[in-house]
């Protein structure tokens, strides 16, 4: 299975005081998937997407981390009637100001199936 994106490394940093930052939240691949919480519902978007929990996810290799990288993706093999197996994050800290480190390795462009939460803007 291709990676759908690989994220390396994501760290929330608060702003403290005048110019400085403290860590708060490290989104490290050994905690990553225990910072969001696996939205299984129906698609609100009405797309043809079935969104899967965590363990199933790992199970079906849509997820998963690799020595120093988190992988995500979608089932690209299998035909089906009721969507595709997907994953749907949501991150259970949210912040009023912060300052986000990614290193990623791969992300795919603007095309059908991906893009970001209306509320992930990352600068």
């Amino acid at each position: 299975m291709k990676s759908f994106s690989t994220l390396l490394t994501a760290f929330g940093l608060v702003k403290s005081g005048i110019a400085g930052y403290t860590l708060q939240d490290d989104y490290s691949p050994s905690k990553f998937f225990d910072m969001f919480d696996f939205f299984t519902g129906a698609d609100p978007t009405h797309g043809f997407v079935e969104y899967v929990d965590q363990a199933t996810a790992q199970s079906n290799s849509l997820i998963g981390t690799f020595q120093d990288s988190v992988t995500m993706g979608v089932d690209n093999s299998s035909i089906t009637t009721t969507g595709r197996q997907s994953v749907r994050l949501s991150s259970k800290a949210s912040y009023n100001e912060a300052l986000v480190i990614l290193d990623l390795a791969h992300m795919p462009g603007s095309v059908c199936g991906s893009w970001p939460g209306k509320r992930s803007v990352i600068y």
